[in-house]
Protein backbone atom coordinates (compact mmCIF):
# COMPACT_ATOMS: atom_id res chain seq x y z
CA UNK A 1 0.00 0.00 0.00
CA UNK A 2 1.45 3.65 -0.81
CA UNK A 3 2.04 6.13 1.85
CA UNK A 4 -0.35 8.82 1.81
CA UNK A 5 1.36 11.90 1.82
CA UNK A 6 0.83 14.18 4.74
CA UNK A 7 -0.55 17.71 4.52
CA UNK A 8 1.56 20.29 5.51
CA UNK A 9 -0.51 23.72 6.47
CA UNK A 10 2.51 26.10 7.13
CA UNK A 11 4.55 24.59 4.15
CA UNK A 12 1.37 25.29 1.81
CA UNK A 13 0.79 28.61 3.66
CA UNK A 14 4.51 29.67 2.93
CA UNK A 15 4.00 28.40 -0.97
CA UNK A 16 1.20 30.43 -1.60
CA UNK A 17 2.84 33.78 -0.14
CA UNK A 18 5.01 35.82 -2.33
CA UNK A 19 9.07 35.98 -1.69
CA UNK A 20 10.06 39.13 -0.09
CA UNK A 21 13.17 40.65 -1.86
CA UNK A 22 15.31 40.61 1.17
CA UNK A 23 19.28 41.50 0.66
CA UNK A 24 20.31 39.57 4.11
CA UNK A 25 19.48 35.89 3.04
CA UNK A 26 22.38 33.69 1.58
CA UNK A 27 21.41 31.73 -2.02
CA UNK A 28 19.49 28.91 -1.68
CA UNK A 29 17.31 30.45 0.41
CA UNK A 30 14.03 32.67 0.42
CA UNK A 31 12.52 35.24 3.06
CA UNK A 32 9.36 36.02 3.65
CA UNK A 33 7.55 38.89 5.14
CA UNK A 34 6.03 38.42 8.72
CA UNK A 35 3.72 41.16 8.12
CA UNK A 36 2.10 38.90 4.95
CA UNK A 37 2.45 35.55 6.75
CA UNK A 38 0.01 37.21 9.03
CA UNK A 39 -1.87 38.86 6.42
CA UNK A 40 -2.34 35.62 4.61
CA UNK A 41 -3.75 33.72 7.60
CA UNK A 42 -0.48 32.46 9.75
CA UNK A 43 0.63 32.37 13.37
CA UNK A 44 3.70 34.02 13.30
CA UNK A 45 5.32 31.99 16.28
CA UNK A 46 3.73 28.93 14.36
CA UNK A 47 5.28 29.52 11.11
CA UNK A 48 8.49 30.46 12.93
CA UNK A 49 8.95 27.20 15.05
CA UNK A 50 8.27 25.25 11.75
CA UNK A 51 11.25 27.43 10.17
CA UNK A 52 13.59 26.95 12.97
CA UNK A 53 12.81 23.31 12.28
CA UNK A 54 13.50 23.08 8.67
CA UNK A 55 16.97 24.93 9.48
CA UNK A 56 15.59 28.64 8.75
CA UNK A 57 15.47 31.51 10.76
CA UNK A 58 14.10 34.64 12.10
CA UNK A 59 15.87 38.58 10.78
CA UNK A 60 15.16 41.96 10.48
CA UNK A 61 16.23 44.65 8.02
CA UNK A 62 18.32 47.43 9.12
CA UNK A 63 16.23 50.05 11.28
CA UNK A 64 14.85 53.37 9.59
CA UNK A 65 14.66 56.52 11.17
CA UNK A 66 11.07 57.64 11.01
CA UNK A 67 9.23 60.45 12.46
CA UNK A 68 5.86 60.26 13.99
CA UNK A 69 3.75 63.07 14.87
CA UNK A 70 5.29 66.38 16.37
CA UNK A 71 8.06 64.08 18.46
CA UNK A 72 11.27 65.42 17.75
CA UNK A 73 13.29 61.66 18.05
CA UNK A 74 12.74 59.54 15.32
CA UNK A 75 11.64 56.47 16.42
CA UNK A 76 13.88 53.45 14.90
CA UNK A 77 10.95 50.67 12.74
CA UNK A 78 12.71 47.38 11.19
CA UNK A 79 10.50 44.79 9.66
CA UNK A 80 11.11 40.95 10.41
CA UNK A 81 11.77 38.46 7.89
CA UNK A 82 11.20 34.41 8.16
CA UNK A 83 14.46 32.82 6.12
CA UNK A 84 14.11 29.49 5.14
CA UNK A 85 16.00 27.42 3.20
CA UNK A 86 14.59 26.94 -0.89
CA UNK A 87 14.54 22.73 0.30
CA UNK A 88 12.08 23.16 3.02
CA UNK A 89 9.68 24.10 0.23
CA UNK A 90 9.77 21.61 -1.83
Amino acid sequence: MAKKKTKDPIKKLLADCTPALFMGNPSGTVAFMEDKIVAAGGDAEEVLAWIREHDGYPDKTFPVNTRHGLSPKPKQSSKRFFVVPEDALK
